[in-house]
């Protein structure tokens, strides 16, 4: 899988654009963070490493040393920017997320687990005393999928609550059955680290890779299927 991971192909843009904007979203490990500075109010702006839950919720490992921590605690209406323009001669043409929404605290095992799937390297300071777990519950985009392509959607933007609890309750025991049944074919370390209903992140710890499902899941029964289409037209 290794060589299928580096060819990867990034399909076209689902017509549907609350699919489109997941899709976007989803791909980016990182975001620009928009808080409000607490002694000023004024606008701040913020690079910050992101993971996303089963809802699209944003997942943030933040320092309370950081200025966007303290912003956070004392107003936490804030927004992200998700770009998804890298390989577009005229960024404009590409697509982007703005996902507002409003910032909350968390201790959840299984969020923490999401985002060192997706970032590894922040174990070594996950446990750090100044460091916290955070959650932006969003409550809207807005999607820009190039020229004329741009639309507001309030939560849960195509996501149905239920089947996002059902997946949240099989999330591990879908995630030993995914690789034990496609690890050998991933290969060279490669593990799928993650699932949500749009696709799977994939890592061998040093590298990540983005691997979508060409339609929703709408149930656990349908991840191994999905991944295995998916699987089968990254190398084909």
């Amino acid at each position: 899988m290794a060589h299928d991971a580096d060819q990867m192909k990034t399909p076209d843009l689902p017509a549907d654009n609350r699919q489109a904007l997941r899709q976007v979203a989803r791909s980016c490990r990182k975001a620009v963070l928009s808080t409000l500075a607490a002694d000023d109010g004024s606008p701040y702006g913020s690079l910050v490493t992101v993971a996303f839950d089963l809802d699209l919720s944003p997942i943030l490992l933040l320092s309370g040393l950081a200025d966007h921590t303290r912003n956070l605690m004392a107003a936490p209406a804030c927004s992200l920017l998700l770009d998804g323009t890298d390989g577009h001669p005229n960024p404009q043409t590409g697509p982007r997320v703005t996902l507002c929404g409003r910032a909350e605290r968390v201790d959840e095992p299984r969020l923490r687990a999401r985002f060192l799937a997706r970032h590894p390297g922040a174990a070594l300071y996950a446990d750090f005393g100044d460091f916290s777990l955070w959650r932006i519950i969003p409550t809207r985009t807005h999607f820009v999928g190039g020229f004329g392509r741009a639309v507001w959607f309030d939560a849960p933007f195509g996501l149905a609550p239920t089947q996002i609890a059902q997946l949240a309750a099989a999330e591990a025991a879908l995630l030993e059955d995914a690789n034990a049944r496609w690890g050998e074919r991933l290969g060279d370390g490669w593990r799928i680290a993650s699932l949500d209903p749009d696709g799977a992140d994939l890592s061998n710890g040093q590298e990540f890779r983005r691997l979508i499902f060409h339609s929703p899941i709408d149930g656990p029964e349908r991840v191994q299927t999905a991944l295995a289409e998916s699987l089968n037209h990254a190398s084909g």
